[in-house]
C-alpha cells in the first residue's frame, strides 16, 4: 500500500511539475481551438470566396421550369428582350414576317457554339411547340408556321434553348448538378470564357426561412430575390441590396361573380378607400417601362367621402355590402391588416384568411402577379380564360385583347393596349396597388 501511495505521489508530482513549465504553452493551445472553432467559416469563406460564389435561391425547380434568370446565364434564344419590351436578336441574327403574321423565318449568326464546342444549327432550335410548325430550311435557317396570327411570338422565341444536360449558349456554363429525384438542387456554373469570373454555385431553397438558416451556418454568402431579410438586416458584416421588381405587381383581385361584388360602383368605392401609401404605386397590369405602358389611367386617390356616396348608392339599387372577407398570401398579411381598417373606416366589416394554397375560392383576393414582357395579357383577363381569376367579362375588353394580339404593327398595338388598359382600370374588377420590392442578402 505505502508503495503505491509513493507511486501515485510521484504520478501527481510530475504531472503537476509539466503543468507549472508548460502552462502558457498549454493555455495558448486551448486558446487557440476555441478560436478556430469559432472563426472557422469565417476563414473558410475568406480562403474560397474568391474562388466560387455560393447564391441560395428560393424555390424548386426542375430541368424545365429553372428561374428565367437561372435559365440566360447558361443560354439564349433566337431573341431578347429589352426591359422597356422591345425585341432584339440573339441566336438569330434576322427574320422575317409573312402569311399575315402566320409565317416566321429566321437566320441564324454565324459562328455560334454550344458549351461543347459544337457549332449551333438551325436542326437545334427545337422550342417544342404543340400548335407551330417548325421546318429547317438550310443549316442556317428555319422556318416557323403558326395557325392564327400570334404577335407575342418574338417575345415567346426569346426563351433559351438547351441541348441534353442543359448545354446552352450562355456565359457560363453547366460544370454539375445535384438532384433529388426531379428537384434540382445544386448547380455549378463555370464562366464559358472569361477566366477573371468567379465559378457559381447556385443552390435552391424551398423557403425563405429555410434560405436563411442557410445563409446563417455559411452554406451560401448571397440570398437573391426574398421579400423579407427580416433579423438579417441587423448583422454585421452583411449588405442588403433593395430592388423593385416592376415585372411585377401586388393588387385587390375581387371576385366578380360575388353577388356583392357584380355592381362597379361596389369595386370603385373599395378602391378610393384605400390609401395608397406603398411606392412605388401601380396603375395598371403592364409594366411601367413597358412601350405600351399608358400612365393616363385612373388612378383611384384615396378618396373616403367619394367612397362612401359610392357604396351609399349602390345600396339604392339593391346592391348593399356590409362585410366581406380578404384573403391574402402570408407575405402579405401586414398589408391585408392596413387595408382590412381602410375598409372598416369605409363602415364594413371585414375578415383576414391566410391563402396558402393558389385556386382556392375568394370573395377578395391580395396577392402579387407577374407582368409578361409582352403586354399581351390575354391568359389574364380574356373572359374565356382559366387565368382570369376575377372571372370578369367585357366584350370591349375581350375584343382588345385578341387585336392585341394578331397585329404586329407596333404603333397600333400600342393604341390598342392603351386602350385595354384605360377600360380595364376603369371597370376595377382589381385594384393596383405596387409593385413589390426584393432583396438580395450578400456577405462583405
Amino acid at each position: 500500500m505505502k508503495r503505491l501511495i509513493k507511486k501515485f505521489r510521484f504520478s501527481f508530482l510530475l504531472i503537476l511539475t509539466f503543468l507549472k513549465k508548460h502552462l502558457r504553452l498549454l493555455f495558448l493551445g486551448f486558446l487557440i481551438g476555441i478560436l478556430s472553432f469559432l472563426f472557422f467559416s469565417k476563414i473558410e469563406k475568406t480562403i474560397f470566396s474568391k474562388d466560387i460564389k455560393r447564391i441560395g435561391i428560393v424555390g424548386r425547380y426542375t430541368y424545365d421550369k429553372l428561374p428565367p434568370e437561372v435559365q440566360q446565364m447558361i443560354g439564349e434564344g433566337l431573341t431578347s428582350i429589352t426591359p422597356e419590351g422591345y425585341i432584339k436578336p440573339k441566336l438569330a441574327e434576322s427574320w422575317t414576317i409573312n402569311k399575315g403574321g402566320k409565317e416566321y423565318i429566321f437566320t441564324l449568326k454565324e459562328k455560334i457554339y454550344w458549351h461543347d464546342g459544337k457549332e449551333i444549327k438551325a436542326q437545334d432550335i427545337k422550342y417544342n411547340f404543340s400548335d407551330v410548325a417548325t421546318s429547317v430550311l438550310d443549316e442556317k435557317m428555319v422556318k416557323f408556321e403558326l395557325r392564327e396570327p400570334f404577335s407575342p411570338f418574338l417575345a415567346v422565341l426569346a426563351q433559351p434553348i438547351f441541348k441534353k444536360g442543359l448545354i446552352g449558349t450562355g456565359e457560363y456554363k453547366v460544370a454539375k448538378i445535384k438532384r433529388n429525384g426531379q428537384i434540382i438542387e445544386e448547380l455549378l456554373l463555370i464562366p464559358k470564357g472569361d477566366k477573371s469570373k468567379q465559378k457559381i454555385l447556385l443552390k435552391f431553397y424551398p423557403t425563405e426561412e429555410a434560405i436563411r438558416i442557410a445563409f446563417k451556418l455559411g452554406e451560401i454568402n448571397i440570398i437573391k430575390e426574398i421579400t423579407k431579410p427580416e433579423e438579417l438586416a441587423s448583422w454585421r458584416g452583411v449588405k442588403i441590396t433593395p430592388q423593385v421588381k416592376y415585372n411585377r405587381f401586388v393588387a385587390v383581385f375581387f371576385n366578380t361573380q360575388d353577388p356583392k361584388l357584380t355592381e362597379k360602383s361596389v369595386r370603385q368605392a373599395l378602391a378610393y378607400a384605400i390609401p395608397k401609401r406603398w411606392l412605388p404605386r401601380a396603375l395598371s397590369p403592364i409594366n411601367p417601362y413597358s412601350w405600351a405602358y399608358n400612365p393616363d389611367v385612373k388612378p383611384y386617390n384615396f378618396d373616403l367621402e367619394n367612397a362612401k356616396k359610392l357604396l351609399e348608392k349602390s345600396k339604392e339599387g339593391g346592391h348593399g355590402l356590409n362585410e366581406i372577407e380578404l384573403s391574402a398570401i402570408p407575405s402579405l398579411l401586414d398589408v391585408a391588416e392596413m387595408i382590412k381598417k381602410d375598409w372598416e373606416n369605409l363602415g364594413i366589416l371585414c375578415k383576414i384568411r391566410v391563402l396558402n394554397t393558389f385556386g382556392e375560392p375568394f370573395q377578395v383576393l391580395l396577392t402579387t402577379q407577374e407582368i409578361p414582357p409582352d403586354p399581351d395579357q390575354y391568359i389574364f383577363w380574356h373572359s374565356t380564360q382559366e387565368l382570369n381569376i376575377t372571372k370578369y367579362k367585357n366584350p370591349k375588353i375581350d375584343k382588345l385583347l385578341e387585336e392585341g394580339r394578331k397585329t404586329n404593327e407596333l404603333e397600333k398595338r400600342k393604341e390598342i393596349y392603351h386602350d385595354f388598359q384605360k377600360f380595364l382600370v376603369e371597370e376595377t374588377p382589381v385594384v393596383f396597388l405596387f409593385h413589390p420590392t426584393i432583396y438580395t442578402v450578400a456577405r462583405i
